[in-house]
């Protein structure tokens, strides 16, 4: 189906944005439905705003505060949010391909839809709900797709991953301290010097992973079977 019709990005630039940004003094900014494709929007403070089914490819969001921003249905593709704050963020549907969120914050947050190839690498996950959506099954995506994510270093303690699709991902020394990844596909991905302390692979698909010098195996539930 299809939705409003979509502003052209040509009429927007980075001070108009901020603009409409700084003029919300009570509710947060509504920039629903907003094409903000390839602005340079760097460092720009969104007010927790509201920018569901924003068009977002390719802009630069580096080190800008979306703490609390509403960005479901955003499309993310091929954006760069490093250092960005999205704490306690909405990203239902979102479209994250390709993006770049190194060192971004993402604690808190929700996250489920299409993250393939993002760079995630020192990012600040924990807590994070990226698990699938059991309870409305008839929406897509249902679940969260990271294949051949880059998740070297980042902090995944805590967060749910369950049925998470992270085929060949990168895990390098990350954090998965009670992680759940339930039914997660982790075929293929490296776990090389993880730390999965008290994490939950329980009936997940460790086909072909590496698992080299692993920590916090004695703890970790159904890793060494993967089941």
């Amino acid at each position: 189906m299809l939705g409003p019709a979509l502003c052209q990005a040509a009429e927007f630039s980075r001070e108009q944005v901020v603009a409409m940004v700084g003029e919300a003094l009570i509710q947060p900014p509504k920039l629903t439905n907003k094409d903000l494709s390839g602005l340079d929007l760097s460092g720009v403070d969104f007010k927790s705003a509201d920018l569901f089914s924003a068009n977002l490819e390719g802009c630069n969001l580096d080190q800008a505060n979306l703490h609390g921003a509403n960005l479901n249905r955003a499309q993310l593709r091929k954006a760069t949010l490093k250092k960005a704050n999205l704490s306690n963020a909405s990203l239902y549907a979102v479209v994250l391909e390709n993006a770049d969120l190194s060192e971004a914050n993402l604690t808190g947050s929700r996250i489920i839809g299409v993250l393939n190839g993002v760079n995630l690498s020192h990012a600040n996950l924990a807590g994070a709900d990226l698990g699938a959506d059991m309870t409305n099954q008839g929406m897509a995506p249902a679940r969260t797709e990271m294949n051949n994510a880059v998740l070297t270093g980042a902090d995944l303690s805590g967060a749910n991953l369950t049925h998470v699709i992270l085929s060949y991902a990168k895990l390098q020394q990350a954090n998965l301290r009670n992680a759940r990844l339930q039914w997660a596909d982790l075929s293929g991905a490296n776990l090389n010097g993880a730390d999965v302390a008290e994490a939950d692979f329980r009936h997940a698909n460790l086909d072909g992973a590496g698992l080299n010098n692993v920590r916090g195996m004695e703890s970790a539930q159904g890793l060494k079977s993967g089941k």
